[in-house]
Parts: C-alpha cells; sequence; structure tokens
C-alpha cells in the first residue's frame, strides 16, 4: 500500500516536472519569437525610412547667407520663415514632404500681403516667389501620387532651390552695397509710408534747384587794414 502511494505520489511530481518544463520551453519561444518579431519590425522601419528619405545632391542645395547678409533680414520674420520652411523641405520624406510643400504655399501668400524691404528688386522677387509657390504646389500634387520617383521629388526640389538662392541673390547685393539693415528690414521696424519719402524727396529738389538759381555773391578780396601814413616833413 505505501508502494503504491509512492508510485502515485512520483507520477505526479514527474507531471508537475514535464509541464514546468514544457511552460519554460513555451516561454523561451515565446521569448524569441517576439524578439524576432522586434527585430523584423526594426528592420522593416529603418528600410521604409531609407527608401522614403529624400537625397539633395550638394550641388543642389541651397545656399547659405553669411552672417552680415543673416543680420540684414533678421528682422524680415516673413523671409526668415520661408526660409527656414526651404531648409525643411531639403531635410523631408516622401510621407512628409506634401505637409512641407503645403506649408510652404501657405508661408508665400504671407509673404505676398506684406511689404517688401526698400532697396531690393520687389518685382523680380515677387515673380520669383510665385514660381516659387507654382512649383511647390505643382510638386506637392506629384508628390501624393506612389508612383512618382524619390528622384523626380529630389530633382523638384533642387530646382525650387534654384529659385529661392535667386531670392537670397537680391540679399547678397544689397551686403555687397553695404546698405544698413534698418534699410532692409521688413513691417517690424515700421517704415515711411512711400508717399511720405516721395514728399520729402520733392522737397529736398525743390530747394537744391533754388540754391541753382540764386544769384552768386561776388567774391571780394578781404580788406587790408588801414594804416596812418605819416607825412614827410620838408
Amino acid at each position: 500500500m505505501f508502494l503504491f502511494f509512492n508510485k502515485v505520489d512520483i507520477q505526479k511530481l514527474m507531471k508537475k516536472i514535464i509541464t514546468l518544463v514544457l511552460i519554460i520551453i513555451s516561454f523561451i519561444s515565446c521569448e524569441k519569437e517576439a524578439e524576432a518579431t522586434r527585430a523584423q519590425e526594426t528592420q522593416s522601419k529603418e528600410e521604409y525610412l531609407a527608401k522614403n528619405k529624400l537625397n539633395i545632391p550638394r550641388k543642389g542645395k541651397l545656399e547659405e547667407l553669411t552672417p552680415n547678409q543673416k543680420k540684414l533680414v533678421q528682422d524680415w520674420l516673413e523671409f526668415n520663415t520661408v526660409h527656414e520652411n526651404m531648409k525643411l523641405i531639403n531635410s523631408s520624406t516622401r510621407f512628409a514632404i506634401v505637409e512641407d510643400l503645403e506649408q510652404l504655399a501657405a508661408n508665400i501668400d504671407v509673404i505676398e500681403k506684406k511689404k517688401y524691404p526698400k532697396d531690393l528688386d520687389v518685382m523680380q522677387i515677387r515673380s520669383r516667389f510665385l514660381v516659387l509657390k507654382t512649383k511647390a504646389l505643382k510638386l506637392q500634387d506629384d508628390a501624393t501620387d506612389e508612383n512618382t520617383s524619390n528622384d523626380f521629388i529630389e530633382k523638384e526640389i533642387v530646382e525650387m532651390n534654384k529659385v529661392f538662392n535667386s531670392v537670397c541673390y537680391q540679399i547678397v547685393q544689397a551686403s555687397q552695397l553695404n546698405i544698413k539693415p534698418e534699410e532692409i528690414l521688413g513691417d517690424a521696424m515700421k517704415l515711411k509710408d512711400s508717399t511720405n519719402v516721395d514728399e520729402t524727396n520733392a522737397l529736398k529738389k525743390e530747394q537744391q534747384a533754388r540754391k541753382e538759381f540764386l544769384p552768386k555773391k561776388k567774391a571780394t578780396s578781404p580788406k587790408k587794414p588801414f594804416q596812418e601814413v605819416e607825412s614827410e616833413e620838408n
């Protein structure tokens, strides 16, 4: 009887041990499978990011402004916003480029409604910003198509960089002409109204014209100091 109970206990113990071993094996298998899944997901994510990363060639990148040029436009907020937006587009990815291009177009709309700094070729800058906006909207539409290749998008970004660089050229010219910062700033500096400026210029011209028509005074030689001469005695 005692031996029978011992055999039963041993069998139960063996079953528990076998069950425990199976649980451990299952746990290890699940853990390995989970690690494999995570590794696969990480690899897939890296491949996805690499696949959708846009690589702009060095020659086609944005031209950097010099410290002096940056100082000239530090208070032209609208220009700086568009400039930062262009930098963002140059470092963007395929799945973020659509939103970045939309934001660029919106920022150009804002700058078009603001007063431009003087001493710049406003017509040239306006026309180039219009071209930049048109290219941004077209590329935004193309980028939504999955059949559009990354190479095509990268080439279009390079073309946009060329347009924006032509705007920066005006800033370069202003820097080379040693224009003062307050002469190239935006609305933040509260520039005078163009009408008042024209009136001031007209007044200066009128004053100059009056000076030219006034009779010129004859130059007189300086008078010699009077000297008393003693009479000669005969």
